[in-house]
């Protein structure tokens, strides 16, 4: 029974359903501020970042995704990491020498170094993978070579269509139109339908059923049919029978619905009639049948004989190709469909191929070998790179659109819908890229296809930066899509899977420790708290017990005084029989309740916290009335002195008195004074606490801990020997006590966590709150920055002029972004209108938005919380009642503290004066600098001083600044070397706003800093200056003066609005080199790996390369020797390399050169003096020009030299004028590599091909043998002639 009761209290202590957590739906209006906010479309707290200059804010997340790929597989790619800043800086970088049509292609040096690095390091990831085979080709993939490859790359729809294809003449529309009994139809459509599920061997039913249905029909135009189809009927297969029959039963149930029993109106049944007569008329135009076909009426359908009829219908035929041994001279149906089908009835023929149309040959395709680049290679280099990844993502995205076809038809086979037309997939293909890459697509319903357009860009040989911030993104993107197929990324990810796994276990074993130990700590603590009950019980018994004894011994007076004094405890228990019995009875330290048992080890966490025995806990009104109790005694006291004017005057007190009299002077005194300043540093230091407790850090609850004992909220209890509280410095103790363990299980967990985040999966959001905001910190960003990611609340209509700060409220359209949703690829049109019908498509577009209103992507708003005091705001306004939000409070808080650390291991400052926080490494300065004159800032009044400072601007600068009167609240952009003697060139840029202003004095040091005294700096007297406060974005203020507010916010002008001209060539993404990979070559070279001057060199090298392989294979050579030819051109580049027009020459000469070398075109004699680039050889034949711009005479085009029977550089005279027109008219030093590697290529195999063969030889002694035997010839008289 006892134990019973005992367990009642402590589930009614415990009190579990108080303490489960509130749900999302409950605290959406609970009217907090937070609640308020959201209602109003308004965030809280307000964001510190929300967009990067040049990228659009629908393309964040595209940017955060390609950002995070290329940091978080960095040792895959062999690519350093760059910050988030720096990546999107390189992003919108544009040259100042760069228009918007550039003619030379010459400010391609200009591209920065971590894009280079990216691209090479994400091309050489994909070409080096085996599944680049899938998407390489893709291009060349044709409908007719997807069939001969097999049914195995066919997908379910197009195994059907192609097993189902009109093999019999048949009219359609008058098949359709004939009268008969549904009974009717439904019997002989059942009696066919067993036809489906044989196999082409199993002849026996599949007459049977045709049999059946001949003999059930009315329909004169299906007794027809079924008797043509069995005119291919043959006693070992009846595969074409079955392919008619199937054919047949496919058409009549798209054209007759209500057959299945579906509710249809006679109109759409009607309409549906004509969509399948006409598209059956198309397929029926493709069949010609036999002349010398006997009459309907002499088929004879009866069974031969038992045997015959009785075949085996065993349905597990050996036979698994229904159609192995049919022989269809009418030639495969997707070749029909393409060659048969006019543009007119494209919008009512069937697509009978997923395969999309094949796209023209670009200028780089030209340019490529014929098979994929295999590394290493000079095609995916340093100088080739921007040709070379368009033509690859031309590939990608051509291989995304078949996949998207491919799912189409996927969707519509498994909703049992038709076939698209062949408008509609036309359609499609050409927004695939809105589809595939949603994200990276402007609004819905735009016109603009950056993907598209960034490949064609690049893919006619243009330059790489004249593409835009959100075409590079796209590029990019498309990319790391194939990357993610890869096989090399997903054994990275299976490897890190396997190794985070071991972490985690690792962790979660030291996670158990640490809880073990708190558990421990805890029972400690609750037996030490039952024995205090304990002994508090036997203590109250004994004194209980001495008093009745005394009381007793008043009446009775058995005992003296002597012996009550003397009387012990042991002695008050073992005074009688009952007495001890009683003390036997008192409750154990196990018996005592979870509530008593609570409440002491509450009691002693708090002494504990305080490093006492004894914690008297007050409230502020309670600590106000001992002050006045204390004062009045104080008091009371020195009146009992009495007049203390007469005390003095007759000096009757003494020396001892008189001290006594001047203390108690004093201490009013000083309680008069602290009761008047205690009220305000009291209502300040409360504030701290509750906002310490909120923020629950370590540091924060520490400074709030100290200036409440500085404001008197604590202190030493004299009656009781300990320490008295206010009760909120009491929680916050208790908090900083737990924050301390926390610190102490992080700081010990922190190799195991570092390992774990090393074991890269993906990154993975700190938390969601009650409205589903994502909050997201990347490993690879800043410490102190935490992403935000939020739904739009969607409203219809404009907005109101007071809802500008509701940034969240938008309309549908303004959010939709991509391309639509077909919904008639998952609903049908009748079943559209239907209940069922709209409660699918709502469920399917709570994907996009929770309110179900938008069939595209929906847009989303991010910002960013990089302060301290922002990130304290938002812990805040988490509630810990909801689960979510106190899992994501905990981790804010996590934040804060790694935030701290990082302010406290922070380098000194350098310049300026850095307050509260050093996140703004470099821009700070010793407290030594600091204005000696300290005046509160004001946040206004700066007018007179600003205006002054415009004066220094330029007139461009000055033009900007038109209408600025104050710098409060104007965003400003501060530029600093971090590293003046290692870095000179290397700046570092902060962003921040301007809070507030004053005016100071400057000390020595600062003043020389601003050049404003000279040598004798001493003797000058301090002169006051204007000093503005900047809060910087990353937490922090840093205090400027007047010669860096205006360059300041001149700066932050222009960087904003990408003002045209404005380049920060110190920035340190243009300072940005790969040490782990070094594709651009050294580091001193990597900047200029895309000029001019580093293609001269590589031609340089190229040629000196070939060029004795050439020689020694010609009798005449006006290239080198005495000719001179050679060492013009050698020279001429090293002192004209640097220009684009003397690179672009010097190949064409070196063509012209190797043309020569080879022999030019070699049957007829004829070389380059005789045939000109570009001549008609014939009137009536298309010149190379013609062919090159000729869409559909590009798709022949081959400059590769193939073949043994090429003898020249060439394969004729088109193919040479074609390469010599490209070259010429190209405006990239890229197109020219492309074109020497061509060169170098068919010189390559010109020199293989003619390689000396009078002695065959093994090819491991081939080499060798050659040089040999050369090295023999050559020592006989006049043998270079006869060696050749």
């Amino acid at each position: 029974h006892t134990k019973a009761i005992k367990a009642l209290d402590d589930h009614s202590n415990e009190n579990p359903v108080k303490q489960l957590p509130l749900n999302d739906v409950s605290m959406m209006d609970d009217g907090s501020n937070a609640a308020k906010a959201h209602r109003e479309g308004k965030i809280v707290p307000s964001s510190d970042i929300e967009a990067f200059p040049g990228i659009p804010s629908h393309c964040i997340p595209d940017l955060f995704l390609v950002w995070d790929f290329l940091c978080t597989f960095c040792r895959a790619l062999s690519l350093e990491p760059i910050e988030l800043d720096d990546f999107a800086a390189a992003l919108s970088f544009r040259p100042v020498n760069v228009p918007q049509a550039s003619s030379h292609g010459d400010s391609a040096s200009n591209i920065p170094v971590y894009l280079s690095e990216s691209h090479i390091a994400l091309l050489r990831l994909l070409l080096q993978d085996p599944t680049s085979e899938n998407w390489w080709w893709s291009i060349l993939e044709t409908p007719e070579m997807i069939e001969e490859e097999g049914e195995e790359y066919l997908n379910a729809i197009d195994k059907k269509r192609k097993t189902a294809a009109a093999v019999v003449k048949i009219d359609m529309e008058a098949l359709l139109a004939a009268e008969e009994d549904m009974d009717i139809t439904t019997r002989w459509l059942l009696a066919l339908e067993d036809v489906r599920t044989r196999k082409p061997d199993n002849t026996g039913p599949i007459k049977s059923a045709v049999r059946n249905a001949i003999a059930v029909t009315t329909n004169q135009y299906v007794k027809s049919y079924l008797k043509k189809a069995m005119r291919k009927w043959n006693r070992k297969s009846a595969g074409l029978v079955k392919r008619a029959v199937v054919w047949l039963v496919d058409r009549i149930r798209e054209a007759r619905p209500d057959v299945w029993g579906r509710s249809v109106s006679a109109q759409e049944i009607a309409e549906q009639k004509k969509i399948v007569a006409t598209e059956a008329a198309i397929e029926m135009d493709r069949i010609v049948e036999d002349a010398d076909e006997v009459n309907d009426a002499d088929l004879n359908l009866e069974v031969e004989s038992d045997e015959e009829s009785d075949f085996d219908e065993d349905e597990g035929s050996d036979n698994e190709d229904e159609y192995a041994d049919q022989v269809d001279n009418q030639g495969s149906p997707s070749k029909q469909a393409c060659t048969m089908t006019t543009k007119d009835n494209d919008g009512i023929t069937p697509v009978t191929t997923f395969v999309p149309a094949k796209p023209v040959p670009s200028i780089v395709d030209l340019l490529l070998p014929p098979g994929k680049p295999t590394l290493p290679s000079d095609l995916v280099h340093a100088l080739t790179w921007p040709p070379v990844i368009g033509a690859t993502s031309c590939r990608v995205l051509h291989w995304y659109k078949r996949r998207r076809n491919e799912v189409d038809d996927s969707i519509r086979e498994f909703r049992e819908l038709k076939p698209m037309s062949i408008a509609e997939r036309r359609a499609r293909e050409s927004i695939a890229s809105f589809r595939v890459l949603s994200e990276c697509a402007n609004p819905v319903d735009s016109n603009t296809d950056h993907v598209e357009s960034a490949i064609t860009h690049l893919c006619d040989g243009k330059d790489y930066l004249e593409l835009t911030a959100v075409q590079r993104l796209c590029i990019l993107r498309i990319l790391i899509e194939a990357a993610y197929d890869t096989y090399h990324v997903q054994q990275s990810i299976e490897d890190n899977f396997k190794a985070r796994m071991n972490a985690i276990k690792a962790l979660d074993a030291e996670e158990r420790r640490a809880k073990k130990e708190a558990r421990e700590e805890l029972a400690a603590i609750e037996a030490a708290a039952r024995e205090r009950l304990a002994r508090e019980a036997q203590e109250t018994f004994v004194q209980k017990k001495r008093q009745e004894i005394i009381q007793n011994n008043e009446e009775t007076g058995d005992y003296s005084s002597e012996f009550l004094e003397n009387l012990q405890d042991d002695d008050v228990i073992d005074f009688d029989e009952d007495t001890k019995a009683e003390y036997e009875a008192l409750p154990t330290a196990d018996s005592f309740n979870k509530s008593e048992v609570n409440t002491v080890v509450a009691k002693i966490q708090e002494e504990t916290a305080f490093g006492t025995s004894i914690l008297v806990v007050l409230t502020l009104r309670e600590i106000e009335q001992r002050e006045e109790k204390h004062l009045k005694s104080l008091q009371d006291k020195l009146e009992s002195f009495g007049d203390l004017e007469s005390l003095y005057q007759t000096h009757s007190a003494d020396r001892e008195t008189s001290a006594m009299v001047d203390k108690l002077l004093k201490e009013i005194a000083t309680c008069i004074d602290l009761k008047q300043s205690l009220p305000q540093l009291r209502s300040d230091a409360i504030d701290a606490l509750n906002d310490a407790i909120d923020d629950g850090t370590v540091k924060a609850l520490r400074t709030a801990i100290k200036t409440a004992k500085v404001a008197k909220l604590s202190g030493d209890d004299v009656e009781t020997g300990g320490i008295w509280s206010l009760d909120l410095l009491r929680d916050a103790a208790l908090e900083l006590k737990n924050a301390e363990s926390r610190k102490r299980v992080t700081e010990a967990q922190k190799d195991l966590v570092a390992k774990r985040n090393k074991c890269f999966i993906r990154t993975d959001p700190l938390g969601r709150d009650r409205y589903q905001t994502c909050f997201i910190h990347f490993d690879y960003d800043k410490s102190s920055r935490v992403w935000a990611e939020r739904d739009y609340i969607l409203r219809n209509g404009t907005p109101d002029k007071n809802e500008d700060a509701a940034v969240l409220f938008k309309t549908p359209e303004s959010v939709s972004m991509g391309a639509r949703d077909r919904d008639e690829d998952f609903v049908s049109s009748e079943d559209r209108d239907k209940p069922y019908g709209n409660s699918f498509l709502s469920f399917s577009r709570q994907e996009y938005h929770h309110t179900s209103e938008l069939g595209t992507l929906a847009m989303h708003h991010w910002s960013c919380y990089t302060t301290d005091r922002s990130i304290r705001v938002l812990i805040k306004n988490l509630n810990s009642t909801n689960e979510k939000e106190n899992a994501l409070k905990e981790v804010l808080k996590e934040t804060l503290e790694a935030m701290a650390l990082a302010s406290v291991s922070s380098d000194a400052p350098q310049n300026g004066v850095l307050l509260n926080g050093g996140s703004a490494e470099g821009f700070g300065q010793d407290k030594k600098s600091l204005p000696q004159e300290e005046t509160k800032f004001r946040t206004s009044g700066d007018s007179d001083a600003f205006s002054g400072l415009k004066g220094n601007l330029s007139e461009d600068d000055a033009a900007l600044m038109k209408g600025v009167t104050s710098a409060i609240g104007r965003r400003i952009r501060l530029r600093r070397i971090p590293n003046p003697e290692r870095a000179p060139d290397v700046a570092q840029y902060i962003m921040g706003t301007i809070t507030g202003w004053k005016t100071g004095i400057l000390s020595n040091e600062e003043a020389v800093n601003k050049e404003e005294i000279d040598d004798d700096v001493s003797h000058r007297s301090p002169t006051p200056v204007p000093i503005w406060r900047m809060a910087l974005d990353d937490g922090g203020e840093l205090h400027i003066t007047d010669n860096e507010i205006v360059e300041g916010l001149v700066r932050a002008t222009k960087w904003t609005n990408q003002h045209p001209g404005y380049i920060e060539r110190d920035a340190p993404f243009l300072s940005y080199r790969n040490n782990l990979g070094r594709f651009c070559g050294r580091q001193v070279d990597a900047p200029s790996s895309l000029t001019p001057l580093a293609f001269a060199r590589q031609m340089l090298k190229k040629e000196q390369d070939l060029y004795m392989h050439l020689k020694s294979r010609t009798l005449e050579n006006n290239w080198g020797g005495k000719c001179g030819s050679r060492n013009a051109w050698v020279a001429s580049l090293k002192e004209y390399g640097h220009t684009f027009e003397a690179v672009r020459d010097g190949l064409l000469t070196l063509e012209n050169a190797f043309f020569d070398l080879t022999g030019g075109f070699g049957t007829n004699g004829s070389s380059s003096h005789d045939v000109e680039a570009g001549e008609q050889t014939t009137e009536s034949k298309l010149s190379g020009k013609d062919l090159l711009y000729h869409e559909v005479s590009r798709f022949d085009i081959e400059l590769e030299s193939l073949g043994n029977n090429v003898k020249g550089l060439w394969n004729n005279p088109d193919t040479r004028a074609i390469f010599r027109e490209i070259i010429s008219v190209c405006e990239t030093v890229s197109i020219l590599a492309l074109g020497l590697d061509l060169i170098c290529r068919n010189s390559q195999g010109y020199i293989s091909r003619t390689k000396s063969s009078v002695v065959h030889q093994p090819a491991s002694e081939q080499a060798t043998s050659a040089v040999v035997g050369r090295r023999r010839a050559a020592m006989r008289p006049g043998a270079y002639s006869n060696f050749f």
